[in-house]
């Protein structure tokens, strides 16, 4: 089944001017064009943007969420669905401002967290700027049965991307409780690693997220903006060595080639995060990636067939499809 918003119509009875002012709610709302800009963009008036957005407003479109399908976007749910054998996919407009992509996944991804969430659900989570700002858009409630488990190391130092601070923020919007690997992403050695690996209480987390109901997770690319680049967790000697054995990007931490096969590099035998065919034991895995540099990472985890549910982008969708 493909994504549908509540009250949305079948996208054989949403005219273009509806998909319009769709477009438009959009990036007012969530990526916060101006108004002028969206005019720009669309090269349309002020006032008819002015108009779409009163529209959207009185019709129910626009609530919190935008409550409306685009035909686009729906088309290639439908598509990516069949293609990757997966359960579920939400595609969200491509923002016009790159910075923007991580909110604008965010906000794809948080209806659909939501309702995999229940009093008592273990829910597992990776790091990253997407899933922070996709946690930042869940609405919390009291369930103080709820778990969250970090899936790999973390961060020496506090940032709002780390797996540790995704994790205690999502659980503390349900008064839950979060448990985290107390160990670097990266291990200094490959025997360091066996060592941290055989700690009881990193064995204790591991087999929890095991047994997760749903798994929250982003991948990584090799490009200069990569987060694992920026924090220095990877070197730019670390990046030339990874792309000459074949990587294209990370999951976790686990550098894979085009086909989802972890490489033969030495940062692979020192990741400290759960084992990538473990993942398989958990309900519900979601991937929320997206944006211009990380199709060829997506497609190799969506090629391992890691994953259950993909939230994605518009323009990184149709790079999925050869589009």
């Amino acid at each position: 089944m493909h994504t549908r918003y509540p009250g949305a119509a079948d996208t054989d009875t949403v005219d273009a001017d509806e998909q319009l002012t769709v477009r438009i709610a959009w990036y007012y709302y969530v990526t916060q064009m101006t108004q002028q800009q969206i005019a720009d963009h669309f090269g349309i008036t002020r006032a008819r943007v002015n108009k779409a957005l009163a529209a959207s407003r009185e019709n129910g479109i626009v609530q919190i969420r935008i409550h409306s399908p685009l035909a686009n976007c729906v088309a290639l749910e439908h598509r990516l669905q069949a293609r990757y054998g997966l359960r579920r996919v939400v595609v969200v407009p491509t923002p016009e401002d790159p910075n923007m992509i991580f909110r604008v996944l965010g906000v794809g991804a948080a209806p659909r967290i939501q309702e995999h969430l229940a009093e008592g659900s273990v829910v597992a989570v990776g790091w990253g700027r997407t899933l922070r700002e996709a946690v930042r858009e869940v609405q919390g409630r009291a369930w103080p049965g709820l778990t969250v488990l970090s899936l790999l190391g973390g961060l020496h130092y506090g940032s709002a991307n780390n797996t540790v601070e995704i994790a205690s923020s999502l659980a503390g919007l349900f008064g839950g409780a979060y448990y985290y690997l107390a160990a670097p992403v990266f291990a200094p050695s490959e025997h360091y690693r066996e060592m941290i690996l055989a700690e009881a209480s990193v064995q204790d987390v591991l087999g929890k997220a095991r047994q997760a109901d749903l798994a929250l997770l982003t991948v990584g690319d090799l490009t200069e903006r990569s987060l694992m680049l920026e924090r220095g967790l990877v070197s730019a000697q670390d990046s030339h060595t990874l792309q000459a054995a074949g990587a294209v990007g990370d999951l976790l931490g686990r550098w894979l080639d085009a086909d989802g096969n972890e490489v033969d590099h030495p940062l692979n035998r020192r990741a400290v995060s759960i084992d990538l065919e473990d993942l398989r034991r958990i309900k519900q895995v979601m991937l929320v990636s997206g944006g211009p540099y990380k199709g060829a990472i997506i497609k190799a985890v969506l090629n391992r067939g890691l994953v259950h549910e993909l939230v994605i982008d518009e323009a990184a969708a149709e790079q999925l499809l050869g589009e």
